[in-house]
């Protein structure tokens, strides 16, 4: 189950709440004080938080054997704080039901029924068009400090290829988290676990003498909290869960096969993508105009690319089977919107009816456990197209606005890949690129002039950092496209300015970011009789006293970080260098950095270059990279020292 608190839900919590007279004890209080004061951010603590995953097969008569999956919840939480009004929900949707929902108040050593309904809502989401999920929700609440309320939830699945995969983790601390599945021998399952390593779980399995039932139980103790994490990989990453693949089942000796292997599951995604409707004739009408005029292939798909890019609007869409089925060529282009399977099919029917070898192509995008072998909808969260042309692989990513042909995106670079190709499959790797690929170079002259800092910058950027650049100004509203760089440079410093800013054309996605502007800089130099203090630090990167020590899962950037930064400042006439700051200089596995201050001539040289090679910083190493951060910040807070 899942849990929203207060005041996120506010209007429903106030519109059920229950009527049940609750009963806190001293021991009950004792409890809860001493478990806020060890975790002071939490509301309530889970004391029981079981899951129970049943199989049975059942005679549908003339529909034959059907598979009957049900999924049984029971919780119990103990407010930690006064006056605690909590959300509990469940999502579904055209494949699962909601079958019961129910909450009890302890009162005593009982357990009392409170007499509120649950609501049913469609989950809402900016950045979904239109999708099946939905949730039951009912509202816990607490008057004060001690008190237990339990919930007991069934929910059903219609399907067992929807069966979600079933995570130990909630977003509030749990004294032990039970996950159990119950087996009979007419059914074949797989639980395949995930990121158990370094997680003490105990998994026990029984079976009944009487019904040969196979009961295996994953018990995890002392489960800390884990509330959504800045920059996380995700949690099928790092967090530990269970994939449950149901192979077969059998009625009466008679077998029904599921996802036996792989290939069961390809031949299902590939028979959803053989059912969608075609309309080549008018496809075909639409991509000659795109490419009328164009002489030569490499022109031909630019032109392809490029327009799906620009031109069809990308929108999750989320319903039932369809969010897994492309919509047909022919709608997106209508609609001229799309998902991520939408678009990808657009653009591989039209490239094969313009006479290219293109395929459709499943991808779970970076920093996921998951490969191209389990057979479980949960490996995709996305689709692209793939190109075999001129003795080449090319991955075309329509969701990645104004992205060049032969680029692809750090998010899905090195990922594994499931390319559609008839009856059979294959599976590729897309590869790596060059670190220095997508990189940032700045050059920033200045001097002094009075009491401030007076400049120009220079930079350029490529790769998924020229991508960035040009996406921010083109996704901004259009009342603030005249000045976005002028703002968009100053970094949020109020002590700076920006003007005279020169971009290159920002239309043109096959060519460097490019920009030029020039700054003023307040309150980086200080002067006495005969000394000057200048601040050349003014962008102060990944520097900051970050509390973000203990992770449950890596931090990820959004994309590779490679920046290569000279800051030159002249030194003022009268005057020579006294002191210069000493060098920064940290070197790891998931790291480079390299602060550091020379005089080359009349000029002082501050260079700067910060390497991330991978995107990732591991959460092992959460505290480490905290601790370089804090450094940072405080390093920046360093003087060139001038005297006369």
């Amino acid at each position: 189950m899942k849990l929203f608190s207060y005041p996120v839900f506010a209007a429903f919590l106030c519109s059920a709440t229950s009527l049940t007279a609750q009963i806190n004890t001293a021991e009950s209080i004792k409890l809860a004080t001493d478990l806020s004061k060890q975790f002071p951010e939490s509301i309530v603590y889970q004391d029981v938080n079981t899951s129970t995953i049943t199989f049975s097969v059942l005679d549908g008569k003339s529909k034959g054997a059907i598979l009957n999956i049900k999924e049984d919840h029971v919780s119990e939480y103990l407010s930690l704080k006064d006056n605690v009004e909590l959300g509990v929900y469940e999502t579904y949707g055209t494949f699962s039901s909601i079958d019961k929902m129910v909450s009890y108040t302890k009162n005593g050593k009982k357990y009392v029924l409170n007499y509120t309904t649950a609501v049913d809502n469609a989950i809402e989401s900016g950045g979904i068009f239109h999708s099946d999920a939905r949730y039951k929700a009912i509202a816990l609440n607490f008057a004060s400090k001690g008190e237990t309320e339990k919930t007991e939830i069934t929910k059903s699945y219609k399907d067992y290829k929807f069966l979600d995969a079933a995570y130990f983790y909630s977003e509030y601390p749990q004294k032990k988290r039970i996950i159990s599945f119950e087996i009979p021998t007419d059914v074949d399952v797989d639980l395949v676990e995930f990121n158990f390593e370094g997680v003490s779980i105990k998994k026990t399995i029984t079976t009944d003498p009487k019904t040969l039932v196979k009961t295996i139980t994953y018990e995890m103790e002392n489960v800390k909290p884990h509330l959504g994490e800045n920059g996380s990989t995700g949690a099928d990453m790092n967090l530990p869960h269970i994939v449950p693949i149901v192979k077969s089942y059998s009625l009466k000796g008679v077998k029904t096969a599921c996802f036996e292997s792989y290939n069961d599951f390809y031949a299902f995604l590939h028979k959803l993508n053989s059912e969608v409707k075609r309309d080549d004739e008018f496809v075909k009408s639409q991509a000659d105009k795109i490419i009328e005029g164009k002489t030569s292939d490499l022109e031909k798909i630019k032109a392809l690319y490029y327009w799906v890019q620009d031109n069809i609007r990308y929108i999750a869409f989320e319903d039932g089977i369809a969010g897994f089925k492309p919509m047909a060529a022919k709608d997106v282009l209508d609609n001229k919107y799309g998902d991520c399977k939408g678009v990808a099919n657009l653009l591989a029917t039209m490239l094969r009816l313009e006479g290219f070898n293109a395929k459709f192509v499943w991808i779970h995008t970076n920093h996921t456990k998951y490969t191209c072998s389990l057979p479980y909808l949960g490996i995709f969260n996305h689709a692209i197209c793939a190109l075999y042309w001129n003795n080449k692989t090319y991955f075309l990513d329509c969701t990645e606005s104004y992205a060049a042909f032969g680029e692809n995106a750090y998010r899905i670079q090195s990922r594994p890949v499931m390319i559609e190709d008839g009856e059979t499959f294959k599976i590729e790797t897309i590869p790596f690129e060059d670190i220095n690929s997508s990189k940032e170079i700045d050059k920033i002259t200045m001097k002094v002039v009075g009491d401030k800092l007076v400049g120009e910058s220079e930079m350029t950027a490529k790769g998924d950092l020229k991508n960035y650049y040009i996406r921010k100004y083109h996704f901004a509203k259009s009342e603030k496209k005249v000045d976005f760089y002028k703002n968009y440079f100053t970094r949020s410093n109020s002590n700076m300015a920006v003007s005279n800013v020169k971009t290159s054309d920002l239309q043109n996605r096959e060519i460097p970011f490019y920009a030029k502007y020039s700054f003023e800089l307040s309150n980086q130099v200080f002067k006495d009789d005969n000394e000057m203090f200048v601040n050349m630090e003014f962008d102060g990167y990944f520097g900051k006293n970050s509390k973000d020590t203990l992770r449950l899962t890596d931090f990820t950037f959004d994309m590779i970080i490679n920046y290569d930064i000279t800051v030159e400042l002249t030194i003022p006439e009268g005057y020579k260098v006294s002191t210069l700051p000493p060098a920064f200089k940290v070197k790891n596995d998931y790291c480079s950095i390299n602060l550091e201050y020379t005089v080359v001539g009349g000029k002082v040289l501050y260079k700067k270059t910060f390497v991330f090679p991978t995107g990732v910083i591991p959460k092992a190493k959460a505290a480490e990279y905290a601790k370089i951060q804090k450094d940072l910040k405080k390093y920046y807070t360093n003087q060139v020292t001038l005297t006369k």
